[in-house]
């Protein structure tokens, strides 16, 4: 492979590389049944490798249950997922070509592309295009039906606190041989004043088909405003609106009320504020409502913690949070506890904790108590090998049991 050098005879490009290779066993013990799951991972990011013009991004998943390999044979996609897989190109520092699947972090919102994109920077202006096919929402499967086009202008100036990046693109999806959707994207960050951030997003609807008729209204769809400001070394604020879509998670191994409060506080606006009154004591709450006209969709959540990076004599990292969320079908509060400590100094950590779970179902006034109880150890066996172990109970009033062990 031949290595571009610059005019003093140092290489033009250096390589940087990182990866990671993991096997892990999931196994589910309850009442009902007893299950197994597997999952094996690649990630691998090489960039400019031996310092030339070509990187990759590699981000790959395999997962089965045992004894149900029907269906991995019946759908493949199901188990395999491809989250990036994509090959660069430098011209030069300024230009660059992507084949494969990956996420432009441009146009992060858009989600990863599979096909080509190409890049060009003149000074602090950049220039971009896109042309190939969107994932399938079924399984993440490549799917050529689905295809997208697009082109976009960003503009970068600055650095450090001083940065500030703006992208402005137009993409067209098709379903199949149909136009789908037509949207102008726009994406800015800043440091608005000294110590005030700002982040926002959002798409504009120019032409819909749904259900086979076609919208070519304005619509705006998929807005995000997020604003950070830190009043001081030991106080921070925070202030976001979200109306994004829902996000389709194709592996989850988050309990049910924790998936429950990820989805119902995601959208809506939320506020928050983290306090160190020590330097080992961080106190904080963040609350968000979602509403809408109708009050079809209402949902208030507050969530508080308490964290001790450094709990006196124990020498472990203690944190304790209460939850409390209120929507049309259904109220919940949490309170737990975690502790975590270096066991064997950089060799052995551990970690327990407790939840106590209740929630009501308001249709028929259901009510559900459950003990969460979980523990873990990680160990170093070697400079790049762990092995990580982890237990989780879960014991409910209504039909006793435990689940999962990792």
């Amino acid at each position: 492979m031949i290595t571009p050098e610059s005019e003093d005879g140092e290489p033009l490009f250096r390589q940087r590389v990182s990866g990671r290779i993991s096997a892990g066993s999931y196994s589910n013990f309850s009442d009902y049944q007893n299950t197994h799951r597997m999952r094996y991972a690649f990630l691998f990011r090489g960039q400019n490798l031996s310092n030339s013009r070509f990187s990759t991004d590699n981000y790959i998943t395999f997962r089965h249950t045992l004894n149900e390999w029907d269906e991995v044979k019946e759908n493949l996609g199901r188990a395999l997922k491809v989250y990036s897989l994509s090959v660069s190109y430098d011209f030069d520092s300024t230009s660059n070509l992507t084949l494969g699947r990956k996420i432009n972090p441009r146009m992060s919102s858009v989600g990863a592309i599979d096909g080509l994109q190409y890049e060009k920077g003149f000074g602090h202006f950049t220039v971009g295009a896109i042309a190939g096919s969107r994932p399938d929402f079924s399984d993440y499967g490549f799917n050529p039906g689905l295809m997208q086009a697009g082109a976009y202008v960003g503009f970068a100036v600055g650095e450090g606190a001083d940065f500030q990046q703006t992208t402005f693109g137009f993409i067209e999806q098709r379903n199949k041989a149909k136009v789908d959707r037509r949207f102008v994207y726009f994406q800015h960050m800043q440091e608005l004043l000294n110590n005030l951030n700002l982040f926002s997003s959002f798409e504009v609807d120019l032409y819909e088909n749904i259900n086979n008729e076609a919208h070519s209204a304005l619509r705006l769809a998929n807005l995000l405003v997020s604003l950070r400001y830190r009043l001081s070394r030991n106080l921070r604020f925070s202030a976001s609106y979200d109306n994004r879509k829902n996000i389709i998670y194709y592996e989850s191994y988050k309990s049910f009320i924790d998936r429950l409060i990820e989805d119902e506080t995601r959208q809506g606006l939320r506020l928050g504020a983290s306090y160190r009154p020590f330097k080992t004591i961080v106190l904080g709450a963040n609350a968000s409502w979602r509403f809408q006209k109708s009050d079809l969709n209402l949902s208030r959540n507050l969530n508080a913690y308490l964290n001790f990076s450094r709990l006196p004599m124990l020498n472990a990292r203690v944190s304790l949070t209460a939850n409390f969320l209120q929507t049309n079908f259904l109220n919940s509060r949490i309170f737990g506890a975690r502790i975590s400590k270096d066991i064997i100094r950089r060799k052995l950590d551990g970690e327990l904790y407790y939840r106590k779970v209740h929630y009501q179902y308001k249709s028929n006034e259901t009510t559900i108590g459950q003990d969460i109880a979980g523990a873990s150890l990680s160990l170093n066996l070697m400079k790049n090998l762990a092995l990580y172990l982890y237990y989780e109970g879960t014991f409910d009033d209504k039909v006793p049991g435990a689940a999962p062990v990792q």
